[in-house]
């Protein structure tokens, strides 16, 4: 199956892009809004370059509502600068609606980040970005906004130094688990834009596994044809070790056949674990590494998610 692609020469001005979202509505019937959410830890260096672009372009125009970080626990400087460059930032610990979440990854940020949010459109941004410009963020809106159908619009590079979990993990689970998802370019990609509402109604896994879930999940209940992919020409990001690549790998795996499994009425079998075993630093020796297996629930499925709704559309 062919993914609707969407080219970079298919970008729109600013102010284009603020004018087609003021003719559009949400599903309530009032104007509809657009939140882009960036999850962030440690991001002094780089955040305030990802959140100036979109506030100076997008934000003062109206093509986008509000920007948040959500900081998720830094020790550096990210919060300050992110508030500095004008970003809403919301404090991961202590935001709803569970403020307490036992080994938290970026899954778990992105679903508080969704609660926090006041868009019907969603657009998450990783907050790592060495190089960033705001028309990223109006690739992944366009596609939404004129097409009625598509649910989900995820990012893909000409230019990319990584994708290391992709060509060795993401791209083999496609082609055996969600083969009419083969034609994704980056499935993995941290860029990209949803519908409030399928959001909501999706299962976060708390870690590493949250990118392809949304996929996957989306793809089984609006099928293919309701996820789109859009050029954001290049990505240059930080990027992590081995060790960290091999951890994020096996969440992606975990999850992926845990969904699996559950779609044929099935769980896990009880002796496969959810611990990471890589080689020591010495010939025989193994290092044990917990991977972060939990999972969230729908944010519809929340006793407060209809009293947060009808404050965010009051």
């Amino acid at each position: 199956m062919t993914i609707k692609t969407f080219l970079a020469s298919d970008a729109v001005r600013p102010h284009e892009l603020a004018s087609v979202k003021r003719d559009s509505a949400a599903p309530t019937g009032a104007a509809l809004r657009v939140s882009v959410v960036i999850p962030a830890r440690n991001c002094a260096g780089t955040i305030e370059g990802v959140v100036t672009p979109i506030v100076d372009d997008l934000l003062a125009v109206g093509a986008v509502d509000e920007v948040i970080v959500v900081n998720h626990d830094s020790v550096d400087d990210t919060a300050r600068l992110a508030a500095r460059a004008g970003a809403r930032v919301i404090d991961f610990s202590a935001a709803g609606p569970i403020t307490r979440i036992p080994d938290s990854g970026k899954g778990s940020v992105m679903w508080k980040g969704i609660w926090a949010s006041d868009g019907d459109i969603v657009v998450f941004i990783d907050g790592d970005h060495l190089r960033f410009d705001s028309s990223k963020v109006s690739r992944l809106i366009g596609p939404l906004l004129r097409d009625p159908a598509l649910h989900h619009v995820r990012g893909f590079y000409d230019t990319y130094e990584g994708g290391r979990t992709t060509e060795a993990m993401a791209r083999p689970v496609l082609s055996l688990l969600r083969p009419e998802l083969a034609g994704m370019r980056q499935p993995l990609s941290g860029e990209h834009a949803s519908r409030r509402t399928t959001l909501a109604e999706l299962v976060f896994p708390v870690g590493w596994g949250t990118e392809f879930s949304i996929l996957d999940q989306i793809s089984r209940r609006h099928g293919a044809p309701a996820i789109g992919q859009t050029d954001l020409e290049y990505k240059q990001h930080t990027k992590g070790d081995w060790a960290h690549i091999s951890l994020q790998a096996f969440e992606l795996l975990y999850v992926a056949l845990r969904t699996e499994l559950r779609a044929q009425g099935r769980e896990l079998p009880g002796h496969w674990g959810s611990v990471v075993i890589t080689p020591g630093a010495r010939p025989g020796d193994v290092v044990p590494r917990a991977a972060r297996t939990a999972e969230l629930p729908p944010l519809a499925s929340l006793p407060g998610w209809a009293d947060r709704e009808r404050e965010r559309t009051g």
